[in-house]
């Protein structure tokens, strides 16, 4: 199996659930999504072409003199067409590393592993992909996983309504607002969470604040 590579790079987690964790980050070309908000133009670049035998050993490589560095898939949509088994099987390879799995939430995730967070988003309307989202995967995500709303104003109450959906099927998942940039304050996202007694927090993308909004590798 070979894996079609946009980009590489160590950083530190932008996002939730780990904010501010020191990362290894491996961005998989490609995605069957094409969000209004999207931060990442080039997600169709493939830069480099790595067969399973050597995107393990780079792991391996980054990870064993760098303890708790956790290794972050990401896209484009990882999960996409056969990569999704590879990216199961890699897991599995590394049972006392970390991965973190950002996925659009329109691919069914049945892979389940103590070692392995993934971050589900579920495409509001403004993001014109809002029917996108697999709902089997509500049932399938667990408590260290996460589902994430990008959001703007304007789809507050239609997440509103989608987090009694998700709390009538799953108690446990994480949920969390992350503001589409320029787009909604952070402070009206907090007031919305605060005012309807959410069981849900705020996740703000620290990388935009730390380097440049655009900048790539970072």
């Amino acid at each position: 199996m070979n894996f079609e590579i946009c980009e590489r790079f160590m950083s530190v987690s932008g996002e939730a659930p780990f904010a501010g964790d020191p990362v290894y980050i491996i961005r998989f070309s490609g995605c069957n999504l094409d969000c209004s908000y999207c931060d990442t133009p080039y997600r169709e670049e493939i830069n480099e072409i790595l067969s399973f035998d050597e995107l393990s050993s780079i792991i391996f490589s980054q990870t064993k003199d760098y303890p708790n560095l956790k290794i972050l898939f990401t896209g484009g949509e990882p999960l996409l067409k056969k990569r999704a088994s590879g990216i199961y099987e890699l897991i599995k390879l590394y049972p006392n590393v970390v991965f973190i799995i950002e996925t659009n939430g329109s691919q069914k995730i049945d892979f389940g592993a103590d070692n392995a967070v993934f971050v589900c988003d579920i495409k509001t309307p403004s993001s014109l992909a809002g029917d996108s989202f697999d709902k089997n995967n509500i049932n399938l995500l667990q408590r260290k996983d996460c589902i994430k709303f990008v959001t703007a104003k304007e789809d507050l109450p239609w997440i509103l309504e989608n987090i009694k959906m998700i709390r009538k099927m799953n108690n446990d998942v994480r949920i969390y607002f992350s503001p589409q940039w320029g787009k909604i304050n952070p402070q009206e996202i907090v007031d919305f969470i605060l005012s309807n007694r959410l069981d849900a927090s705020i996740s703000i993308q620290i990388h935009k604040i730390i380097w440049q909004a655009d900048k790539r590798g970072v």
